[in-house]
């Protein structure tokens, strides 16, 4: 395969007023404007809210004229979207952009809290139109229909309250069985040029439809329901020029795994990676979807593609031709500027691209299936493939699923039927039901396939795996995106690896990861070795989708008889305190609570599975808070020195046990921590159990931001090598009064038997976040201004 990777210019810092206007971006600026004068809906289920391509497109003649320079197509949405065009400082990299999203959504996990922090706001609507999803807290045990009941069961009190909470304030809410946030999106809510943010990592899906969709944590979600400008770093761009056609058994999934394999899990923060060159016109729509939503595993702050005649088709065959049809009038600006320049070049030739396979344990160790079996072997990984899922977010497409149906329908005709365990998971009803009509649902049942609920399941550890008990060693493939230790099943002795749903359904035929679909041969139900064929499939039905049943609850016209009820007695709901504002002195003597070695994702520092019952009860989850984190000082999880005791306990347990006696403690952290999920909770927790600062190598994006949403300190080291002289039973100062804008703060640090020394910190607080954290939390200092203004 042929791929290059080049270093572009930075682009120069612009200040406000810098430049004159030009009489061409002038005369561009109003040559369609009557054309996107027209009133079109976002989307077929809200009323009221339209598309303003009109004034995107005055944002954007606004910033062409102080810019003087081509733009790049994330540029574009992102400057089409500033809350102050004329006077935003806009440097890539550097600046704090103010946004205005054109929407939020949230998955159930999250929007308890986000829906609880909203209400504590006081508002009685949300300002921006929203929407609650009940995606994530439905397990996987025996197939769709008795999961989903069972869910509906055990949750119903969390679902009574989000659906009580949406009708009160505004948003649509999306019932149980109604499929994953982001395929909804997808199908209702997505539009070229649009900014959205969801409180969850996989929100960059709907880039497939040339939309930035970012993952942001609950309390960036509140700030936007509240009708506040939203506030992101300006990204860095990552152009990927894809040239060529995939052919064969490469898909669109293969396309990210190579990505993720030449830029790993962190080489993408702090960057949208823009698609573009004439291989995009060669992927469906949905097959853009699936790139843009794994994007999430290399950092990305979201991932795009260019608007072309395949998102017109999708649009089209999702009953929004009116939409496609507006789009088409505002075509030039979704798209990149001839002549833009990228910070970072990648080049990839679909015409020789091969099936990949990455993993285990990280999404970014990328194998091209031709060494695949190779690598197995040389790493001793179990060869014997115990289970195939495919679907979830990322793959549950109408293509992904036909052409996996048309494998499984290939082993059929040959007589034989999947060795492994084999899962297939609906994005949605709407697909669900359309494949059942098609047949495709039919085959996969013949094959031997469960076909589980249109929910998260197995992607976010919602199985109740019973084939393999926990410790044993043993290996699995899916179609997800995420494949950390212990993350499908909760057993870290599983090896999960990634790949499309086409290598993942011809793997459990075999049942074997040493099987190359592309050269190897099976055998049929007569003992004859054949091979199968390259995997068929429409990108869209041609029947159209069948809608099947109506989950969708808009919120009623009239909201005042609501009531929204949290009893104070509820293991699975809490309503929210605030958090104690700053004392305005510097931290002395505080302990460390843990020094977490190698990699700390956010399933490390707030767990789900078993734990997302508890999302919305912020005391009941802080229990789960650093257990699955590898202690430095005995590499072992979940045992920590206490230091004023010297025992050794629960993470959380020393951490209520400093809480209760008035001691703040800081945790020490490696590199990109906090990778992975949005998850909010992996900043409340720390915060609420009496964390004052989590000091760092380096962060992942939204967990540095949710931090310092909740009003605690993520601080890096200035000097990297400075972790390795940590030791776990040091005490630390954070001279907290020394927080100025790109200024590093000082901690000292004091050893148990040695000299102190400085340790120069650095971070990357702007004026508004500084407040934050003076204030308390971002919520404070809403509730603040809210009060200085009414008085």
């Amino acid at each position: 395969m042929v791929f290059a990777t080049r270093q572009m210019p930075r682009m120069t810092k612009l200040a406000a007023g810098s430049l004159k206007p030009t009489l061409r971006t002038r005369s561009l600026a109003t040559a369609t404007d009557d054309a996107l004068s027209a009133k079109v809906e976002m989307n077929n289920l809200e009323k009221g809210n339209y598309i303003n391509y009109k004034k995107m497109s005055e944002n954007l003649a606004i910033v062409r004229s102080r810019l003087n320079r081509p733009l790049t197509f994330a540029e574009k949405i992102l400057y089409s979207h500033l809350d102050d065009p004329h006077g935003q400082e806009i440097e890539r990299g550097k600046s704090y952009l103010k946004l205005r999203p054109d929407r939020v959504a949230c998955q159930d996990a999250t929007a308890q809290m986000a829906i609880l922090q909203f209400m504590s706001a006081g508002l009685p609507t949300v300002q921006t139109p929203s929407t609650v999803h009940c995606d994530h807290l439905i397990e996987a045990q025996v197939g769709g229909e008795k999961d989903l009941a069972r869910a509906v069961d055990i949750n119903k009190e969390v679902y009574d309250f989000l659906s009580s909470a949406c009708a009160k304030y505004g948003l649509g809410f999306w019932k149980p069985g109604s499929g994953i946030i982001h395929q909804i999106i997808l199908e209702n809510y997505a539009f070229p040029g649009a900014l959205l943010i969801g409180t969850d990592s996989h929100t960059p899906n709907a880039g497939g439809l040339g939309m930035a969709a970012i993952g942001v944590g609950g309390a960036d979600a509140v700030d936007v329901m509240a009708g506040l400008p939203w506030e992101l770093k300006a990204p860095k761009i990552i152009g990927v020029k894809l040239t060529g056609a995939l052919n064969g058994w490469a898909a669109p999934k293969d396309i990210i795994l190579k990505v993720a394999g030449l830029l790993t899990v962190k080489g993408g923060t702090g960057a949208i990676v823009e698609y573009h060159g004439e291989g995009v016109d060669s992927l469906s729509c949905t097959g853009m979807g699936t790139i843009c939503n794994m994007g999430a595993e290399i950092g990305a702050t979201t991932s795009v593609f260019p608007f072309n005649d395949r998102m017109y088709d999708y649009l089209k065959s999702t009953k929004r031709q009116q939409i496609g049809d507006f789009a088409r009038k505002y075509a030039h600006e979704l798209k990149e500027d001839q002549g833009a320049e990228y910070d970072q070049m990648i080049e990839i030739d679909l015409n020789t691209l091969e099936p990949h396979i990455n993993g285990p344990f990280t999404p970014d160790l990328a194998t091209p299936i031709s060494k695949f079996a190779e690598t197995v072997e040389k790493n001793g990984w179990p060869t014997s493939l115990k289970v195939g899922l495919i679907g979830s977010c990322t793959n549950s497409s109408y293509e992904d699923m036909a052409r996996s149906a048309s494998i499984a329908r290939d082993a059929l005709d040959h007589g034989v039927k999947a060795k492994s365990l084999f899962t297939v998971t609906p994005g949605s009803e709407q697909i669900r039901a359309t494949i059942a009509r098609d047949g495709q649902l039919q085959t996969f049942e013949e094959f031997g396939g469960v076909v589980l609920a249109n929910a998260c399941g197995p992607c976010i550890g919602q199985w109740d795996r019973k084939d393999v008990p926990k410790g044993t060693k043993n290996s699995i493939i899916s179609s997800y995106n995420r494949n950390f230790t212990g993350r499908n099943d909760a057993n870290p002795a599983t090896h999960a690896f990634v790949a499309s749903p086409d290598i993942v359904t011809a793997m459990t035929i075999a049942g074997d990861l040493r099987f190359n679909p592309l050269t190897d041969r099976l055998r049929d139900g007569n003992g004859k070795p054949f091979k199968l064929k390259a995997p068929t499939g429409n990108s869209l039905p041609p029947a159209g989708f069948d809608p099947g049943s109506d989950t969708y609850q808009a919120p009623p016209a009239d909201r005042s008889s609501v009531n929204v009820v949290v009893s104070p007695t509820s293991d699975r709901l809490q309503v929210l305190s605030p958090f104690e504002k700053w004392n305005g002195k510097d931290a002395t003597d505080l302990p460390i609570l843990i020094k977490c070695q190698g990699k700390t994702t956010t399933d490390h520092i707030s767990m789900a599975g078993p734990w997302l019952k508890y999302r919305g009860h912020l005391d009941n989850i802080s229990n789960n808070m650093l257990i699955g984190a590898t202690n430095a000082e005995n590499g072992e999880a979940n045992n920590v020195k206490n230091a004023i005791t010297g025992e050794y306990g629960a993470v959380p347990a020393v951490a209520r046990d400093y809480k209760a006696k008035g001691i703040k403690w800081v945790v020490i952290g490696d590199w990109n921590y906090g990778e992975g999920s949005s998850r909010e909770h992996a900043a409340l927790e720390p915060r609420h159990l009496g964390g004052l600062a989590i000091i760092t190598r380096s962060f992942a994006r939204i967990h540095e931001t949710n931090l310092k949403k909740q009003g605690m300190l993520p601080l890096n080291f200035q000097n990297p090598e400075d972790y390795e002289k940590i030791n776990p039973d040091d005490k630390v100062d954070i001279k907290c009064t020394e927080l100025e804008v790109g200024k590093p703060i000082t901690m000292v640090v004091k050893p148990k038997n040695g000299e102190a020394w400085e340790c120069p910190l650095t971070h990357t607080f702007n004026e508004g976040q500084i407040e934050w954290f003076r204030d308390g939390s971002a919520l404070n200092t809403m509730a603040r201004k809210a009060a200085e203004k009414s008085a």
